[in-house]
């Protein structure tokens, strides 16, 4: 059917609707629209967490950074990716001169908690120290892996960042780790143009 018939039909329809009176010719009218109204959109949304830092000291003193955040779990989560990266310039050559004794003052250690297991003294859901330069790494775990709750994802780390005279004596300690969780997101008809969608946990709750 072109959308000339279509558009001629509807017309019609809403015309002989509106010499109904009452109740009828409105049913009539709702009925229609309700079947001319697109079925909803689910798509796979993602949402990211994480921390990013680059280092600026210009002093023998190393300097501390830590950070934390909560990520709401549930159970229409159907993936989580953690990407992990340091960069710790010369940290290999700095080793083999100094010994591990550097590891104290130049390391990026990450960890993600299972909900209660921090408080209760457990082990991490998952984790990664880096001493030295790090590539950037992503870390896949499928719902299976995961359980409802708040789950805490956290960051401790200490590095260096020198601005010297010479650019090329210049280095500044940096990572960045996030945490990506993938959900099911629901665009329905009359907000498909502004492409808004509503996460199917939030209809469920």
């Amino acid at each position: 059917m072109t959308s000339v018939r279509v558009f001629g039909l509807a017309l019609s329809i809403l015309m002989l609707s509106t010499t109904l009176t009452g109740c009828l010719g409105l049913a009539v009218q709702r009925e229609f629209m309700e079947e001319l109204r697109e079925e909803p959109k689910v798509s796979n949304k993602e949402e990211t967490y994480g921390f990013s830092y680059t280092f600026e000291s210009n002093s023998l003193d190393s300097v501390l950074y830590t950070n934390e955040t909560i990520i709401y779990f549930d159970e229409t989560i159907s993936l989580l990716v953690i990407n992990f990266r340091a960069q710790l310039p010369y940290s290999s050559v700095v080793e083999e001169l100094v010994g591990n004794e550097t590891n104290e003052y130049r390391y990026v250690h990450a960890k993600l908690w299972k909900p209660g297991v921090r408080e209760s003294g457990g082990d991490p859901f998952w984790e990664v120290k880096a001493t030295q330069d790090f590539p950037q790494q992503p870390f896949q775990f499928p719902q299976s892996d995961l359980i409802s709750g708040a789950w805490i994802f956290e960051v401790e780390a200490r590095g260096y960042g020198v601005t010297a005279p010479i650019d090329q004596a210049s280095f500044y300690d940096r990572f960045d780790t996030y945490a990506t969780i993938t959900k099911p997101c629901i665009t329905f008809a009359e907000s498909h143009d502004s492409g808004e969608c509503t996460y199917l946990s939030d209809l469920e709750y």
